[in-house]
């Protein structure tokens, strides 16, 4: 009789996601509130949780709070609050717990996702890329931000709702019975509850759809297989626009024109995507603010006239993949791009920033996929670069965990966090480009021509 494994290669890989994201993110237990920068307004001086009422938590299920609605979130503090109250340690530790909760929640998703798309794959070759890609997200440099900055655990609290929902999304695909199909309806609720940058949540569906192949072609044929797919979205539809609806109420969501024209607009949102794709390849000079480029009213540098270029050739790119059947990357770059939509600025955002790396969390698990692809297809099927592309593999992974580590004492206290953000500020200056005290405050409350909380 053959003894089992004490571990199987499911449990192994789990454990170390668990282990080395811990492990990476440790220093965040040693950091403390950003006091200038947020942490005061959405926690240390929240009202709800200063002075809990009943009244005033409804109020702010209905309302939006300094421009923002994110009421699960506030109850996430309340809770750490009333068990640990106000040790910054504890609501760090909180914030990373559910960072490793959304890495083992991928994990379990591109093992459903891949087996599907490759169903003649091993498992474990199929858990190795799993793993890999879910390695990726947990300790890329720009998780960081959203890890050990406590004001942007909404980030990683919509995206566990949103992971979640697609989790249950799959067993409902799979046992179609009315309990899963509540439950992504739940964690879409929650997920918009945390962050409203989850209202694309019925996209990722969609996407799902197309690679489990609940699509039949190209054309929605509704008096074929395809018509549950389509039917059993509505309901998400028809929240999304009440959702858009509840925030135009609140002075955000409405599509103007902006301080841009739109050619500059469009630009942006092409800088803003290949910005993304490069910071994800070779995350240098991490910030917590990355400025426009110019004033309203003044032209773009010449530079920016490169960005269509690029984005071209990354359309290539997609499209080469996608007539091959190649549908890993396809679908990899579709979760990326679905996920950073609504801050491309194609749709003007009240922001003076032009990109920010908490905006990339859910997406890294698109580009971490494409990446492990790639490298796969290097090491099987180019012997001559086999043994570097494994190297260089090996030697970004290490580079990844050492700059996230130390990127995480960055965020340590408000003067940590200063500095990173004079230091670009002094580099704006040498541009020309003033940044004046209200601007600054501004961002912090994220807050830009919007109405405050009563």
């Amino acid at each position: 009789m053959t003894r089992k494994p004490f571990l199987n290669h499911n449990k192994l890989f789990t454990l170390t996601l668990v282990i080395v994201t811990t492990v990476i993110f440790s220093p965040t237990f040693f950091n403390d509130f950003q006091r200038s920068w947020d942490d005061q307004w959405m926690l240390l001086e929240h009202p709800l949780i200063s002075d809990f009422s009943w009244e005033d938590l409804g109020y702010h299920f209905t309302s939006f709070y300094h421009s923002q609605y994110s009421p699960v979130n506030t109850i996430f503090y309340l809770a750490v609050y009333s068990l640990f109250g106000l040790n910054p340690g504890v609501f760090h530790a909180s914030c990373l717990l559910v960072h490793i909760l959304n890495v083992l929640l991928a994990f379990a998703i591109l093992c459903v996702v891949i087996r599907k798309i490759k169903p003649a794959w091993k498992s474990t070759r199929i858990q190795g890329y799993s793993f890999l890609a879910s390695l990726l997200f947990a300790i890329h440099p720009l998780q960081v931000e959203s890890v050990a900055w406590i004001s942007a655990s909404k980030i990683v609290l919509y995206a566990f709702f949103s992971l979640l929902g697609l989790w249950f999304y799959l067993k409902y695909i799979q046992e179609n019975h009315w309990r899963w199909y509540a439950g992504v309806l739940a964690c879409y609720l929650l997920a918009f509850g945390s962050k409203e940058q989850a209202i694309v949540f019925p996209l990722n569906l969609i996407i799902f759809d197309w690679i489990l192949g609940r699509y039949k072609g190209v054309r929605v044929d509704f008096k074929s297989a395809s018509q549950p797919a389509v039917l059993d979205k509505i309901p998400f539809l028809i929240l999304a626009l009440g959702m858009w609806y509840f925030s135009l109420q609140n002075n955000l969501g409405s599509i103007t024109a902006g301080p841009y024209p739109p050619g500059q607009r469009l630009l942006f949102a092409m800088s803003s995507f290949m910005d993304y794709v490069f910071r994800f390849i070779a995350p240098v000079k991490l910030y917590y603010l990355y400025f426009f480029p110019v004033g309203n009213g003044e032209k773009l540098p010449l530079y920016f006239w490169g960005y269509p270029l690029l984005v071209a050739i990354c359309t290539a790119f997609i499209a080469y993949n996608y007539k091959r059947n190649n549908r890993l990357v396809v679908f990899g770059f579709l979760l990326f791009l679905v996920n950073i939509s609504l801050v491309l600025h194609i749709i003007p955002m009240p922001r003076f920033a032009i990109t920010a790396d908490r905006y990339m969390y859910v997406s890294i698990i698109g580009l971490g996929l494409a990446v492990v692809w790639l490298v796969d297809y290097l090491v099987t099927t180019k012997n001559k670069w086999r043994k570097l592309s494994i190297v260089l593999f090996s030697v970004w992974l290490l580079f990844l965990s050492a700059h996230s580590f130390w990127r995480t004492t960055d965020w340590k206290d408000s003067d940590s966090i200063r500095q990173n953000i004079n230091e670009l500020i002094e580099r704006r200056k040498l541009q020309n480009l003033h940044v004046t005290d209200n601007e600054l405050e501004n961002e912090r409350n994220e807050n830009t021509g919007a109405e405050n909380a009563r």
